[in-house]
């Protein structure tokens, strides 16, 4: 497991979009790139804020190394 708060920003705030870094507890697909997240390893979960309950009870989920991509894109 790696120290987080020092290498990884824990939560990305851009255009209204809030991305938190989470472990992951069972696989995903990222939304980015398509590949899985495996269980254990660290991801951002990506909410619209201000959205409503349909945007924290389905976020978005991309890999760490994803996110500068997925913001740039504007996600899907």
């Amino acid at each position: 497991m790696v120290n987080r708060s020092i290498l990884i920003p824990m939560r990305i705030t851009i255009n209204g979009k809030v991305a938190e870094l989470v472990t992951a507890r069972k696989t995903y697909k990222c939304d980015e790139c398509g590949y899985p997240i495996v269980p254990h390893s660290d991801y951002y979960q990506i909410t619209l804020g201000g959205a409503g309950l349909g945007s924290i009870k389905f976020p978005d989920r991309v890999h760490v190394h994803c996110i500068e991509k997925y913001m740039e894109t504007g996600g899907k």
